[in-house]
């Protein structure tokens, strides 16, 4: 989690040096001992399967909780606007960093939400493509998370608007200046492999960003 944490922390400072805020939220994550450690708290945020738990047993297939959640919060058209916004520019930066860093296990548990719109991704003990098993299926098929609920609030309803477009833009530029770093990511990683990190451990994993960029 730590490096997970300080890769995104990275990305986020390149893109703020090239003018592009994502208005990612960033936390602190410290390893104190083997399985031991502490993580800073993110106060008004829930995780997005608590969000749609709210709408009933079927509130994950359904397109609008997160719509909902954020407007309860932001009740004025302006406040729901600026929630809007920020969701847009957060997860555009979340898709492109858990791309790049191949973060795993991704489900409605360890992504969350602020009341302010920002969405971010927690638990990252499966990164660099090594996604749990089901048998000899890979949990994670898609190579980053998009679900509809999240699209409706991107775009504003259940059509397409320019709002996608928008996002759209964002993830590209976001990942294109990181792949201009590409060295510098692969390079610090390479300095971690004798960490003892078990999805960490030889070039086979470097591959892994270095294919991705």
């Amino acid at each position: 989690d730590m490096l997970a944490l300080q890769m995104i922390k990275i990305m986020d400072k390149i893109w703020l040096q090239e003018g592009l805020d994502l208005r990612m939220v960033m936390f602190k994550c410290l390893a104190t001992g083997k399985d031991r450690g502490m993580v800073e708290l993110v106060p008004a945020s829930d995780t997005l399967r608590k969000i749609q738990v709210e709408y009933g047993v079927t509130g994950s297939f359904k397109d609008k909780p997160l719509a909902e959640w954020l407007r309860k919060y932001n009740p004025t058209e302006e406040e729901y606007k600026k929630a809007s916004e920020n969701f847009i520019y957060s997860c555009a930066g979340c898709c492109v960093a858990t791309y790049v860093l191949g973060i795993c296990d991704r489900h409605n548990d360890n992504i969350m939400l602020r009341s302010t719109g920002h969405m971010f991704h927690i638990d990252f003990g499966k990164f660099l493509g090594h996604a749990q098993m089901f048998g000899s299926f890979k949990r994670d098929r898609a190579p980053f998370v998009l679900t509809s609920d999240m699209a409706y609030v991107i775009n504003g309803g259940e059509k397409p608007t320019i709002r996608f477009q928008l996002f759209v833009d964002l993830c590209c530029q976001a990942y294109n200046l990181i792949r201009k770093q590409a060295n510098l990511f692969l390079n610090l990683l390479s300095l971690m492999m004798s960490s003892g990190l078990p999805e960490l451990t030889g070039v086979q994993d470097l591959k892994y960003v270095q294919d991705a960029l």
